[in-house]
């Protein structure tokens, strides 16, 4: 039998019944898309956040945070610079206050850090990312403060300008400091985006006046070598004092991946319901099918068909169906992933049609159908000749 002869049987068979099959069509266009949009949706959720985190934090970085008894010294800072593999280290430190302004009194959290180490603790290659106005870097009392304590969020307007005195008061001892920076809405190697007001000071003005002892809340542990990340992180965990946390930066890149990736894959099995309702249409129209075309199938028998022809015939139905169903379905998501953005934190997030985003959204569909035919396919290609002919 002639690959032709399949096809013209398969797609007379389709123009007998095309009502059914225009709605096998529909439903496997809507699964497309549904499976396409979840992980879509899904994948650019992943490149976004993970890139974000990246940036944000150092992938050659390890955070050293908490321990019992309360910080870290300039010590511990120098024993961590001794472990093989380590490029640099250096300490922050924090204190939260209130900031005295011409506006009231406002929360404010101080981070103390040696100004030739803010680039990296921001997440930026230079600093003129970082700062919209005025000097690039702290220095003596000078500071520079978070885009939400000098600007209004709701009206843009300016509530303090280069040169402003801040009256900072942090355990009952009051400190005036200088503004000579204002900078943007910027992220820090610790993650995320700063939602507080915030003061970035020399660490030694700050323990000079701020801070009564030379102690830092966490350590930033830079590495050279990524490939002894985990030796390096293991060996940092063993000199760090007790109770201290310990935070690969290429780990946490890591372990959210796998939690969206898992996260990804659950909303793809709840948008797969719509492929599993359209394989039972399709079960139950090949069923329907198989019974009407009895009688032809015992006359493509009797003129010398055999059992598999008839098999193939009915799942080249199918295949042709499921088809033209993907490829409308792919067409929308193509659209679609050109016109839906949907804000989310710093990013938008798109539809990313990866590659094997369309393979499975197209290959899964398409499987399950051809799954759902064959069962009575089978049953009626294995029909007697003689028994189909006489059916009425």
């Amino acid at each position: 039998m002639n690959p032709s002869d399949y096809l013209y049987l398969a797609l007379t068979s389709i123009k007998e019944k095309r009502g059914r099959a225009i709605g096998a069509i529909i439903g496997v266009m809507i699964a497309v898309v549904a499976l396409s949009a979840a992980l879509g949706i899904g994948e650019s959720f992943q490149e976004n956040f993970v890139e974000e985190l990246q940036r944000t934090i150092a992938a050659n970085s390890i955070i050293v945070t908490g321990g019992y008894a309360g910080g870290f010294t300039d010590a511990d800072i120098a024993y961590f610079k001794k472990v093989p593999g380590v490029r640099d280290a250096f300490g922050i430190a924090t204190a939260t206050g209130t900031v005295i302004t011409a506006g009231g009194e406002q929360p404010v959290t101080i981070v103390a850090i040696d100004p030739q180490h803010l680039p990296v603790y921001l997440g930026v290659s230079d600093m003129s990312r970082a700062v919209e106005e005025g000097s690039l870097r702290p220095s003596g009392l000078g500071v520079l403060v978070s885009n939400s304590l000098w600007r209004d969020p709701s009206t843009g307007q300016k509530l303090l300008d280069l040169g402003s005195p801040l009256i900072v008061r942090v355990r009952s001892k009051d400190v005036t400091l200088v503004v000579v920076g204002l900078m943007r809405q910027t992220s820090t190697i610790m993650g995320g985006h700063a939602v507080t007001n915030q003061i970035y000071m020399d660490s030694s003005t700050y323990f000079t006046y701020i801070s009564n002892s030379r102690s830092y809340s966490g350590v930033i542990i830079l590495v050279s070598d990524l490939k002894r990340l985990d030796d390096i992180v293991s060996e940092v965990r063993a000199l760090a004092p007790p109770g201290s946390n310990v935070i690969s930066a290429a780990a946490m890149v890591r372990q959210f991946t796998s939690l969206v990736n898992a996260l990804q894959m659950f909303i793809a099995l709840i948008s797969a319901v719509g492929i599993g309702v359209t394989a039972l249409w399709i079960f139950d129209s090949t069923t329907i099918s198989v019974v009407q075309r009895t009688k032809e199938i015992g006359i493509l028998k009797a003129l010398g068909y055999t059992s598999r022809d008839v098999l193939l015939i009915f799942l080249l139905e199918v295949v042709i169906v499921s088809a033209i169903g993907i490829a409308g379905g792919v067409l929308i998501s193509l659209v679609l992933s050109l016109l839906v953005k949907i804000p989310m934190f710093t990013f938008e997030i798109g539809l990313t049609l990866a590659p094997h985003v369309l393979a499975v959204s197209s290959l899964l569909p398409l499987a399950m159908n051809v799954l759902a035919a064959y069962i009575p396919s089978r049953r009626g290609s294995s029909l007697n000749p003689v028994e189909a002919l006489r059916y009425e």
